[in-house]
């Protein structure tokens, strides 16, 4: 049973060892670019970023005017009967009306108690909270394309490694088996000699799946098909390790982590400015141009017709809200207490993964 235990390895280690045909050599710059361009949650990252640019306008803080057109036409056909103070009597069949109306409306909220600029203000807010997630997104998908990279590399190392060894135990096993074939060496030799080599060809076949499978991954993450075949070179430079200090300096300025929960508590100020809003009176302003006619076959009126400009001003003076202004900045202001403790919490995190890291 071990011979055909070790056959059965050999056999399969020969199969993954079969030389691929043009494959790609992939460098480290190579697969950031590929995955920058084509990993999908970068894609999505992105889009996203697209949408919050979309919606940061004026008009969906409220600060500009609503235009509105119309047009009708009614048509009816009535009996009529009419007796005139003056004893005369009209009576009429089959009377046919009809009217026609157009207009054109402009409403325009011109005071909201200022809700329209803190909301454009939340708006750039939020725009900017798009790109710093998009950044985040890149940021943590190149850093696991190079993970993903330098553990391919390392596992290559491993199985070069360990055919070097499974040769030397090769050696060892045909020299304990020729000397117990010869009387010289003992039976326990043989034996403990095939172990270690069946223990090595194990490992090896261990380490090729390791590999398929990271090389799987790396495809997967930049966008390519699981099954994509690739070599990676042998080494990725490593820069030298940059002073604590300055370390701590790019991460208060550039960190996606503390920079997005910086961003949420200025989102939360706004809203907050929002909701204060709502104590304060508004005012609208109405403009109107309409054209009516009206014409019957019969009656006093049998033809009539206006046109012409209107305008209002309405004034809304919150007087009595059921305490909804007051519960919503209660619940504002708890929730910017929460996001400066979310704050805090990011920059204790990062500053101790960074002190973890020069440690290691």
């Amino acid at each position: 049973m071990k011979w055909r235990y070790r056959i059965g390895i050999l056999f399969f280690s020969v199969c993954i060892s079969l030389p691929v045909v043009a494959q790609q050599v992939l460098s480290i710059q190579d697969a950031i670019k590929a995955a920058i361009e084509h990993n999908f949650d970068v894609q999505i990252a992105r889009n996203s970023t697209e949408i919050s640019e979309i919606n940061n306008t004026w008009g969906s803080a409220g600060a500009l005017p609503e235009v509105n057109a119309f047009v009708n036409k009614n048509m009816g056909a009535n009996n009529l009967k009419q007796k005139l103070n003056t004893g005369t009597v009209i009576e009429k069949r089959g009377n046919t009306s009809q009217s026609i109306g157009a207009g054109v409306q402009v409403v325009w909220r011109v005071f909201d108690g200022m809700k329209m600029f803190a909301t454009k203000r939340k708006l750039d807010e939020l725009q900017r909270i798009g790109e710093l997630s998009f950044r985040k997104t890149l940021n943590e998908t190149v850093y696991n394309v190079i993970s993903a990279y330098y553990n391919i590399i390392t596992l290559k190392e491993q199985i070069e490694a360990t055919q070097e060894q499974i040769k030397l135990y090769e050696d060892r096993w045909n020299l304990s088996k020729a000397k117990f074939e010869i009387g010289t060496g003992a039976r326990y030799e043989v034996l403990e000699a095939e172990v270690d080599l069946n223990e090595q060809q194990s490992n090896l076949l261990s380490l090729r799946n390791a590999l398929a499978v990271s090389k799987s991954s790396l495809n997967n993450l930049l966008g390519k098909p699981a099954d994509t075949s690739f070599i990676v070179g042998d080494s990725i430079e490593v820069n030298a390790l940059p002073l604590l200090s300055e370390i701590e300096e790019k991460i208060a300025l550039q960190n996606p982590d503390i920079l997005l929960a910086n961003t949420n508590l200025k989102v939360l100020f706004e809203t907050r400015n929002e909701v204060k809003a709502g104590r304060l009176p508004s005012v609208t302003i109405t403009g109107n141009y309409n054209f009516n006619k009206n014409s019957s076959s019969a009656g006093f009126n049998l033809f009539n017709q206006t046109y012409g400009p209107s305008a209002q001003i309405g004034i809304s003076i919150p007087i009595f809200q059921g305490g909804n202004v007051n519960r919503q900045m209660q619940v504002t202001d708890i929730n910017i207490r929460n996001q400066q403790l979310a704050l805090d919490k990011a920059r204790n995190d990062i500053s101790t993964a960074v002190n973890n890291a020069i440690i290691n």
